[in-house]
């Protein structure tokens, strides 16, 4: 049977032309070019940026959400995820995990959905 390819990653052309770009300004800096050093520091960050995206499957169509303040302003109170396991009984739904901790959203976090499920 023969084995599936990897689809070839989304990014590569626009991450290989910022690597050429970086390896420029890594040479202009070699040159004593200090003023270039800003450009550089920003250019490694939206490298990094778009490699998460690509590990992520992160797109600019995906949809994101910042949470907001909660409602209710007391330290106790705080957002949490849950699996309902299609029933509406809250006595059987489970919070979700990471780690061995329960993961507890703060105010400002962001929700992304890359669209990795059908709708």
């Amino acid at each position: 049977m023969p084995h599936a390819t990897a689809p070839s990653p989304r990014f590569a052309e626009a991450l290989h032309a910022l690597a050429q770009l970086r390896a420029q300004l890594v040479e202009e800096l070699k040159q004593g070019q200090r003023d270039r050093l800003a450009d550089k520091l920003q250019l490694d960050d939206a490298i990094a940026c778009l490699q998460w995206c690509e590990a992520h499957s992160i797109t600019a169509s995906a949809k994101v959400t910042q949470l907001p303040e909660t409602r209710t302003r007391t330290p106790s109170s705080e957002y949490r995820i849950v699996e309902d396991h299609e029933t509406e009984d809250r006595c059987i739904w489970t919070e979700l995990q990471q780690g061995s901790l329960p993961l507890r959203p703060t105010p400002g976090m962001l929700l992304v959905d890359a669209g990795l499920w059908p709708d």
